[in-house]
């Protein structure tokens, strides 16, 4: 399954590529705010993980893009930062989740919206 880490600071993307990479996930970097909806549309991921860094004064422009596209609008993005209420109102597939974070949350919520997305999703 192909996860995308969305991250400017080069060490902490590969710091969690490295520990992911341990739990079988395909994880592709992507450090540029302007290639994540090139990238992302062509390699169609299960799962984006986006620091707040990375989406810094335009995290709800680079959401909600995300969501007007028809191919992205069902991924997941699990959102790392410190302040929810960066965004505002969150959407059913947006996951905020506060730093420091511990890996096997990470996991949980990558794993949550993989594998047990069906349980989250209204249908």
């Amino acid at each position: 399954m192909k996860v995308f880490i969305c991250e400017q600071d080069q060490s902490r993307a590969k710091s969690m590529q490295d520990i992911l990479g341990v739990y079988n996930y395909t994880v592709v970097t992507i450090n540029k705010q302007t290639d994540l909806v090139k990238e992302v549309t062509s390699h169609r991921p299960a799962v984006i993980i986006m620091n707040e860094c990375f989406a810094k004064n335009s995290g709800s422009d680079t959401l909600n893009s995300l969501r007007r596209d028809p191919i992205t609008a069902g991924i997941p993005v699990i959102f790392i930062g410190k302040d929810h209420g960066f965004f505002g109102e969150a959407d059913a597939l947006t996951e905020y989740v506060e730093e420091p974070i511990k890996i096997k949350n990470l996991r949980h919520y990558i794993d949550r919206w993989t594998i047990f997305k069906s349980l989250y999703i209204k249908h």
